[in-house]
This record gives structure tokens, C-alpha cells and sequence, in this order.
């Protein structure tokens, strides 16, 4: 994973990313497991966020995938 930029709006901090598919996968999974076996409670808790968040951040991470997986790359320009 490489940061591009980051800036900060209002009170939220933004940051442009360059990652893999496969570390996109591996976050989406990972964000799935901890819904499947933490509680409410325990999200706030351990991520500092709602469940809502969390479902909303890996509702995004699956239409990333998603489009990744039925795009076709763009040629790196030397």
C-alpha cells in the first residue's frame, strides 16, 4: 500500500491510497469477520466506530472489489 496524499476537511482526515485487490479483499474479510463474531458493543469498542460504520465501510470495500474485478487494468506508461 503506498499513500498518494492526505489532507484534512473539517474534522476529517482524508487520505488517497494506492492498494492491491488482493489487500482490499483481505480488508473487506477481515471487516466481515469482526461483524460476524463481535458484538455492537465490541465494535465501538475495539474500532471505535458503529456497527453502522463498519457495515457502511465494507458495503464500500465489496462495490470496490467489485468494479476492480470487471475493469480492465490501465497500462502503467513508462
Amino acid at each position: 500500500m503506498e499513500i498518494i496524499s492526505n489532507t484534512s476537511i473539517a474534522s476529517v482526515e482524508l487520505a488517497e491510497v494506492r492498494a492491491s485487490i488482493d489487500e482490499i479483499t483481505t480488508y473487506e474479510a477481515a471487516l466481515s469477520y469482526l461483524l460476524e463474531a463481535l458484538s455492537a458493543e465490541e465494535i465501538e469498542q475495539r474500532l471505535n466506530a458503529s456497527r453502522d460504520e463498519v457495515e457502511g465501510m465494507c458495503d464500500d470495500l465489496r462495490q470496490i472489489i467489485s468494479v476492480l474485478q470487471t475493469s480492465t487494468p490501465e497500462p502503467i506508461s513508462a
